[in-house]
């Protein structure tokens, strides 16, 4: 089997995803990869079965800021609203970040608002209530 070097060397990698128990993502496959990885990417979870694996300097929050480079736009006239720790980037990067309330701690941690849960409308309710 390839070392994880020869993988990361051998082509340009934008993510690997790897999905399994929430238990065996967390005591073996993200203690894994975040040391065989080291500094070459990013260990990120967005649900508590999968882990991501993307290239350093690649987030939500990297995806955001190139498009409001493009559209001449300012982060103090952006709301986020993201519930995984794959979102927390983003979350900050906004000047209003809204975590919903059945999200990852991570996400949470850094929001500004803590909205309802998504299988209450989390997303639509934090739009009515700051955008309208």
């Amino acid at each position: 089997m390839p070392c994880v070097e020869n993988i990361l060397a051998a082509v340009e990698i934008q993510k690997l995803i790897f999905l399994d128990t929430a238990e065996r993502v967390a005591s073996t496959l993200r203690p894994y990869w975040s040391e065989a990885t080291g500094d070459h990417a990013n260990v990120v979870q967005a649900i508590p079965n999968m882990l991501e694996i993307v290239p350093r300097g690649t987030s939500k929050g990297d995806g955001v800021k190139m498009l409001l480079q493009h559209l001449g736009v300012s982060a103090e006239e952006v709301m986020a609203i993201g519930d995984g720790e794959n979102d927390v980037e983003m979350l900050e990067l906004a000047s209003l970040g809204v975590a919903l309330s059945n999200g990852s701690e991570k996400a949470k941690a850094v929001a500004d608002v803590i909205g309802a849960s998504n299988d209450e409308d989390g997303v639509a309710d934090a739009i009515y209530r700051y955008v309208f």
